[in-house]
């Protein structure tokens, strides 16, 4: 009863950017079909926009609010030839950070949804060797999460035999370690791994939407003045 009331005094909510800054974060956009695409851009940007043979056709666009907008008034702030500069680089930015979000994300993330659809779609099949490698991981990011299993589990030790793990799985009859075990270790997948790399990322992501912003922001603009 003493070791558990020093271990939950012991015990200190998660920082803000572990919470919030994430893989679980990424994963919104990470893993969706656009991001698919933005990967293609540094093998198709040429072609699609900087190659002379169309230049003709992109050329055209906007021509209808030139044709509104009075001479010498509402010009645009940003030229063509540069509009498609910012989405190209926009393009790239993403595009980088998704072949790195592809690449580090860990599996438990890329695979399931949220931490309720990994611990619904493992717990039936987890092993006592499975539990034992995830507890190993808890305990290397998070030690006072993985003392408070080895109090309920000690079989989750690598130095107690996989015979007397396995045995202690099936005393898990309401599957209360399994649920708990596996939370864990998507929280710390999710949170405690490659920090750095979920910077990356997201500083790769908000310059790339920056750019991509740029020339609609200034359109809009112009549009507003021609109505206004």
């Amino acid at each position: 009863m003493g070791a558990n009331l020093v271990q939950i005094n012991n015990w200190k909510a998660e920082a803000w950017r572990f919470r919030v800054l994430n893989w679980h974060m990424l994963r919104g956009f990470g893993q969706s079909i656009p991001a698919a695409i933005t990967m293609s851009t540094p093998f198709v940007g040429y072609m699609i926009l900087y190659h002379e043979k169309i230049e003709n056709y992109l050329g055209g666009l906007g021509g209808l609010l030139d044709i509104q907008a009075q001479p010498g008034q509402c010009l645009p702030w940003i030229d063509f030839s540069m509009r498609l500069n910012f989405v190209y680089c926009g393009l790239l930015l993403l595009g980088i950070g998704t072949i790195a979000y592809r690449f580090f994300s860990p599996e438990a993330i890329k695979d399931a949804r949220n931490i309720t659809d990994y611990v619904v779609s493992s717990v039936d099949n987890v092993s006592a060797r499975n539990l034992r490698s995830m507890y190993a991981t808890i305990h290397s990011r998070r030690p006072e999460i993985a003392s408070s299993f080895i109090q309920r589990a000690p079989w989750l030790e690598r130095k107690k035999s996989l015979k007397a793990a396995s045995d202690g799985l099936r005393q898990d009859t309401d599957g209360q370690l399994r649920v708990d075990v596996l939370r864990s270790f998507y929280s710390v997948q999710d949170r405690h791994t490659l920090r750095y790399v979920v910077y990356f990322i997201l500083l790769f992501y908000a310059l790339g939407f920056l750019l991509l912003s740029v020339p609609g922001f200034t359109f809009t603009t112009r549009v507003l003045c021609v109505v206004g």
